[in-house]
């Protein structure tokens, strides 16, 4: 290298031509040292190094180690994660509902919303998109109509009825005061129950690809159902 004082400057290679050496000249230096001299005054005394990063995982891979910290509870690691894996790949649902959820354990449930629609204007008609926007919906008690509409079309195919849909479905009849809403609800008992009984009496996974009725989904149906007859009783039964 030739060294110029503040700037290393490559060795010009010898081109040869029928054996003898013929140079190939260097470009004049006076550009070099405008941008030196602009470094100077700028209070810069070296030239700067560009460093490029790269983010090594892939879209899939920040959505996985998202829903591993959202489990344990680290809500901004996992939006975090959610958020890198969308940058990679805007087109990714489940990141996008993902970070609704977390949105949503924070009570953020405007933000909830907005994610949820973004997920739905890529898959509309998207089951879980569809029930998360509808709870978004409930809990603050914006949008009900709204999210109504959208469960009901999704309601409409068969393979979507499953206890946790059926349950929002009849919370969204319940708030809003519409018939059906127990019916709904026994759908949903009923269809868990059905689901337990083929699984065993702990709830599992029946068999690949059929949905789960845990504990916890069967109890929030039962609450439900005790709700709605407690803001509807059922008419006495009358002594002639």
């Amino acid at each position: 290298m030739i060294e110029i004082p503040g700037i290393a400057v490559p060795r010009i290679p010898i081109r040869r031509i029928g054996g003898s050496p013929f140079p190939i000249r260097p470009a004049p230096l006076f550009f070099l040292g405008w941008v030196l001299a602009a470094l100077i005054f700028t209070g810069c005394g070296r030239v700067p190094r560009i460093i490029v990063l790269s983010d090594p995982l892939s879209a899939e891979e920040h959505l996985d180690l998202g829903v591993v910290y959202e489990r344990k509870g680290e809500l901004d690691l996992a939006a975090r994660e959610y958020e890198r894996a969308l940058r990679k790949d805007k087109k990714l649902v489940q990141a996008r509902i993902n970070l609704g959820n977390v949105r949503m354990e924070r009570k953020e449930y405007r933000e909830a919303g907005e994610e949820y629609r973004k997920a739905l204007s890529l898959h509309p008609g998207h089951p879980g998109a569809s029930n998360n926007l509808a709870w978004a919906a409930i809990l603050s008690g914006t949008g009900l109509e709204d999210a109504a509409a959208r469960m009901e079309a999704v309601l409409a195919a068969e393979e979507h009825r499953t206890p946790p849909l059926l349950d929002t479905m009849g919370v969204l009849r319940m708030k809003l005061h519409r018939p059906g809403a127990e019916e709904v609800f026994a759908e949903a008992e009923r269809r868990c129950l059905a689901i337990r009984g083929n699984a065993g009496s702990g709830g599992e996974t029946p068999a690949a690809g059929r949905p789960e009725c845990p504990d916890a989904v069967l109890t929030e149906i039962r609450e439900h159902r005790k709700e709605l007859s407690g803001r509807f009783p059922s008419p006495p039964a009358l002594v002639q």
